[in-house]
């Protein structure tokens, strides 16, 4: 069976909720770029300094402590999981299924605000928190450019218009697709004050692959343009200023360079804290195919690098060796300090406990399980 990476499956999937479109679609661009397009916008070099002025000590700590990973000779890269909607439930398999299968569980914990959310994720991720553990969160949300809720529209009709993000700022004119955004910048704001609350910091990487042409915020095929540096900065602003949060780590998360180049849609050195690449093929790579693993774009802003969003290509069947994360990080990626596998899904084996060798990597002298997490000292 063919390869199959995450662009191709989100393509067809956007092309099948796009059925009823009788245009023939039009191929992707043939070469794109790997070329910084985007210089720093921001105050200039951070290194252990969060962007946010009124950034909480623990904040302070981790991000602290992420610099210093790379300089290690072991523990240098902390294992994580991604939960789905089903938080606790997910929890007992692919973590306390961990813990009884190789005595070893991931540290970080992946959770996304999609159209699927339920309360219970919010108590999960807190226990984990307080285990030790470290979270993370992404957005997956419905696009409120359609007038009609679906939890799947995060990813629709590829080739078509994209929104126009501008007109769903804090500063913009009222409209429902506004409206309904607004709601939902509100009800993460209200999450992340529960966490808050409880003491949790969270990295959080809204607008993941906005170089990608396959989600709502992402970039316009016509145009090759997109406006979410504009709804990633209002979004930080709403948050740390509005709402008065700061237990955030904000971190950029851009795809493979098929449809733009990854700094395309950067938000600035003032404001991001860590670059969180994802991949999604049987080898861990940033390139697209043909091209040189160069990684000087996403280096350039001297930010941690952690590698937020992890998983296999075709078959599925679990037969992929998860070794070959820590394997590339420590061939290739050696600034990686964590990686973050996503779950399954129906007829999918992604998750750690479901591929091969998990046993093997989990007990990697490199690799940091909750067991040995060290960033509380």
């Amino acid at each position: 069976m063919s390869r199959v990476d995450r662009r191709t499956l989100l393509l067809a999937a956007g092309a099948a909720l796009a059925g009823g479109c009788t245009a023939q679609p039009a191929p992707p661009p043939a070469k794109p770029t790997l070329a910084p397009t985007v210089t720093s916008t921001g105050t200039g070099r951070r290194v252990n300094r969060p962007g946010d002025p009124k950034a909480k000590p623990d904040a302070h700590k981790i991000l602290a402590w992420m610099n210093t990973l790379p300089q290690r000779d072991s523990k240098r890269v902390v294992a994580g999981q991604q939960l789905s909607a089903d938080a606790r439930a997910d929890y007992e398999k692919l973590f306390r299924g961990m813990t009884r299968k190789f005595g070893k569980t991931p540290a970080l914990i992946g959770a996304s605000f999609d159209g699927y959310w339920k309360r219970e994720t919010i108590p999960v991720l807190i226990n984990h928190w307080r285990a030790g553990g470290l979270v993370t969160m992404e957005l997956h949300r419905p696009n409120p450019f359609l007038p009609k809720v679906d939890p799947e529209s995060y990813r629709g009709d590829l080739w078509a218009p994209k929104g126009d993000l501008s007109s769903l700022l804090a500063d913009a004119k009222p409209s429902p697709a506004r409206s309904r955004w607004r709601k939902d910048v509100e009800l993460l704001g209200d999450i992340i004050q529960e966490l808050d609350e409880a003491g949790v910091t969270l990295i959080l990487r809204p607008f993941h692959e906005a170089n990608g042409i396959w989600f709502w915020w992402g970039q316009d095929y016509k145009t090759g343009k997109s406006d979410s540096i504009k709804l990633y900065r209002d979004l930080y602003t709403y948050l740390t200023e509005t709402r008065d949060l700061h237990n955030i780590l904000w971190a950029f998360s851009p795809a493979r360079p098929w449809d733009g180049p990854r700094m395309r849609y950067y938000p600035g050195d003032d404001i991001v804290d860590i670059m969180g690449p994802t991949s999604y093929l049987n080898t861990v790579s940033f390139a697209v195919e043909g091209q040189a693993e160069d990684i000087s774009d996403m280096l350039a802003p001297e930010r941690p690098m952690a590698l937020l969003e992890v998983g296999s290509g075709e078959p599925f069947d679990g037969s992929w060796k998860s070794t070959e994360i820590i394997d590339k990080i420590r061939t290739r990626y050696p600034q990686m300090t964590m990686f973050n596998c996503w779950h399954g899904w129906v007829d999918a084996k992604v998750a750690l406990i479901e591929v091969s060798e998990t046993d093997k990597l989990m007990n990697d002298p490199w690799v940091m399980s909750l067991e040995n997490i060290d960033w509380r000292g």
